[in-house]
């Protein structure tokens, strides 16, 4: 069985959820029902594909005028990556030789260019200088 819980099938969600927002129902045949299935396949879960098939409905693209499934399925890594919220990823501590002074140098550079009392034209040459200062 596939589908959500109650066994409903992504193709018959997706053809519910065209009807209901153009007032008729959609246009489709095997083709398309073929390649909404495909689309499914390609997504880890049916919530996934769902959401994917919401964010291609709210599309106002002209591309995507009529939001046919071909369009769907071409334009499916857009879809997901709208769909999905983007998590990121926690900073690694850097661990290559040399991580420490670098980690110095950002600091003086960041602190040299937050420096309101330094003219613009002088800040490279301050950085330079408090560089100089950094143990090897």
């Amino acid at each position: 069985m596939g589908g959500d819980p109650n066994g409903v099938l992504f193709k018959d969600w997706a053809w519910e959820e065209w009807r209901d927002k153009y007032g008729t129902s959609p246009p489709w045949r095997n083709k398309e029902f073929a390649q909404l299935a495909d689309a499914r396949s390609r997504l880890d879960t049916e919530q996934l594909a769902r959401e994917a098939w919401m964010m291609f409905l709210a599309s106002n693209e002209p591309f995507h005028e009529g939001h046919s499934p071909g369009q769907f399925l071409y334009s499916l890594s857009k879809m997901t990556a709208r769909a999905v919220k983007a998590i990121p990823k926690p900073k690694q501590a850097a661990t290559f030789p040399g991580a420490e002074r670098a980690a110095k140098m950002v600091a003086i550079l960041r602190e040299v260019e937050a420096d309101d009392t330094i003219p613009a034209t002088m800040k490279r040459d301050e950085m330079a200088k408090r560089w100089k200062g950094i143990q090897a």
